[in-house]
């Protein structure tokens, strides 16, 4: 089995409550580490999003490494209308890889980086 797992910097609680809405999802699990900053910073979140289970955590990561240009998480709507959505809730303050609209594989596509730096691919 293989997990993602997100470090998100310092945002991940934020990420958690974006993610919630976008994908109509509850954490499964939420750890903080009660010396930095207790309920704000996250040492362990899981989560299902569209049946996968995703890794979330303010620790580990840096800013100076990124996978954007070497990883995206690609998510499988059931529709377009889901999938316009999902992305309507995750676009704010984020880079547009390629545009919302069909593909020639398929017939919605969106790729994008959110605001909290994590590459994601939607698709129908």
């Amino acid at each position: 089995m293989l997990v993602p797992q997100l470090y998100l910097n310092g945002k991940c609680q934020e990420a958690i409550e974006t993610y919630k809405k976008a994908f109509n999802s509850e954490t499964n699990s939420i750890m903080f580490d009660s010396e930095k900053e207790p309920e704000k910073f996250v040492i362990h979140a899981e989560m299902h999003i569209l049946g996968t289970r995703i890794m979330l955590s303010d620790f580990g990561g840096t800013k100076e490494l990124t996978a954007d240009s070497t990883m995206e998480i690609v998510a499988i709507f059931e529709n377009e209308e889901i999938l316009r959505e999902a992305y309507q809730i995750m676009n704010e303050d984020s880079k547009i890889i390629t545009p919302i609209g069909p593909i020639f594989f398929s017939s919605c596509l969106v790729s994008f980086i959110d605001k909290f730096g994590v590459r994601w691919c939607f698709m129908v």
